[in-house]
């Protein structure tokens, strides 16, 4: 086959972000098929066989009459090669009319025709293709056709005219050892070409087993992937719009009353507002890059007291204190706490009510960094609607670096967050060995479940909003975290 010309325009290249590949057994199309002629052969071998012993038949049946060859010898030759067609694909069939049409012959009086040969080829096919019980078969046919034709010139040549009963006993024997080495160096190729189907099986198989995991792990990467966008997006999204839903019911409160306080809050509103973009733009560039990777700073415990700066402009009362050195954190860890705490100080904005306040705890000891988030706040809200992702992806960062998270209100009021998480180098946490902490939950006390979130508003969930001039539960502007 010529490939094709300098002149022709050459084939379209594969799009680059085509990442599955084709299944064994398929190929891309027509030039597929063109530059690889014996796997259709292989993968189609009843049409193949078909067409390959009718072109046989027909020719023995055309010479056959134009010879003037015996009617006999046509009538059995033509349909035991026509059977050959079927052996491979349904090698009992094959077996069966294939030894049928030459006991036929003899019996007639026709010891010989053309197409005993396709006995053989039944018996190998039996062999290499069929179940076990067809492998018997044929090899039992096969015995039974040398038995019957060693008979048959036997007996002719010891009442032949020059013959007698030595003379037929050797012809029966040399006949039968002739037939019983042909059987078995027969049996011997079918059975290597049985251990090469199943071979190739096998590899096929294999193929497809690997191209179905291969499948599955990218389906999982892309939706742990999936996963860690969207809990970015929530964490750099909700803190933001936290505070800017608080600032501007605030706003909204005071504009009629002081007007001074309305103009600081608008400037946390475009303060907040502006940090929120710049996060999106940053995580969204990450996102556009395939190849290259983002050298720029990743938010860790350094960032810690300008976020508790943005929380106290949005009116939340919230202390720092840490014991221990965070520097050389690693990355993963330093960013997971700060996502932590501003997740936590989030839920207070959002949940804690008038008045209050919290505070973050940072201890780092032989056991690993223990970071707790404590508000004095309003508790657990009965009435809200459970929907929030906050402490979910809050878990999911905790349990991807082997530590743990407890959250749950505190036993008269208030709520707490409490995270663990092992540092390299030291020993496996223990949730007995780490600091003890001053606000202990007793045991009775039940954990919040993933993703369950206090509302300020019972009503929000049929869509209501405070009333113009009266002060929302999370409406505090006052830095000293007095409503006006």
């Amino acid at each position: 086959m010529t490939g094709p010309s300098p002149s022709a325009p050459s084939p379209e290249p594969a799009p680059a972000h085509r990442a599955t590949a084709a299944r064994p057994g398929e190929h891309s199309g027509a030039r597929g098929g063109l530059r690889d002629p014996f796997r259709w052969i292989i993968e189609n071998p009843g049409t193949v066989d078909l067409i390959g012993f009718g072109t046989a038949a027909a020719l023995m049946l055309l010479f056959g009459l134009g010879a003037g060859a015996n009617g006999w010898w046509v009538l059995f030759s033509v349909p035991m090669v026509l059977a050959g067609a079927v052996c491979r694909t349904r090698p009992l069939l094959g077996v069966i009319v294939i030894g049928v049409l030459a006991v036929s012959h003899v019996l007639v009086g026709t010891p010989v025709v053309a197409g005993d040969v396709m006995t053989f080829y039944a018996m190998f096919c039996a062999v290499a293709y069929g179940s076990t019980a067809v492998h018997l078969i044929g090899v039992a046919a096969g015995m039974l056709g040398v038995l019957v034709q060693a008979t048959w010139f036997g007996v002719v040549t010891a009442f032949s005219e020059y013959g007698g009963l030595g003379q037929g006993a050797m012809t029966f024997v040399g006949l039968g050892i002739i037939g019983t080495i042909t059987i078995i160096a027969i049996w011997a190729l079918a059975n290597l070409q049985r251990a090469r189907v199943r071979q190739l099986a096998l590899t096929r198989d294999r193929a497809e087993q690997a191209v179905r995991e291969r499948e599955q792990r990218t389906a999982l990467a892309v939706a742990d992937e999936r996963a860690r966008i969207a809990r970015e997006m929530h964490d750099v999204v909700a803190h933001s719009l936290s505070v800017i839903i608080a600032q501007a019911d605030g706003g909204r409160f005071v504009a009629s009353q002081k007007p001074d306080k309305a103009v600081e809050v608008l400037g946390t509103i475009g303060e907040t507002g502006r940090a929120a973009l710049a996060d999106m733009r940053s995580l969204l560039g990450v996102l556009r890059q395939e190849d290259e990777t983002s050298f720029g700073p990743q938010p860790g415990p350094e960032q810690l007291p300008e976020l508790l700066e943005r929380v106290r402009a949005a009116g939340l009362e919230v202390d720092l204190e840490s014991e221990g050195s965070l520097d050389q954190l690693p990355s993963s860890v330093g960013m997971s706490v700060f996502r932590l705490v501003q997740e936590a100080l989030t839920n207070v904005l959002k949940h804690a009510g008038p008045g209050a306040s919290a505070s973050v705890r940072l201890v780092r000891g032989t056991e690993g960094l223990v970071i707790e988030v404590v508000d004095d706040g309003q508790g657990t809200d009965p009435t809200s609607d459970g929907l929030g992702h906050g402490l979910t992806g809050m878990r999911e960062r905790m349990s991807v670096l082997g530590g743990t998270l407890q959250a749950g209100p505190l036993p008269s009021r208030g709520y707490r967050v409490r995270a663990t998480v092992p540092l390299p180098g030291g020993p496996d946490t223990d949730t007995a060995a780490t600091p003890a902490s001053p606000y202990a939950t007793p045991a009775s006390a039940p954990e919040t479940p993933p993703g369950l979130l206090r509302s300020p508003y019972p009503n929000q969930a049929s869509g209501t909003t405070p009333a113009p001039g009266t002060a929302p539960d999370h409406a505090v502007t006052d830095l000293r975290g007095e409503t006006p």
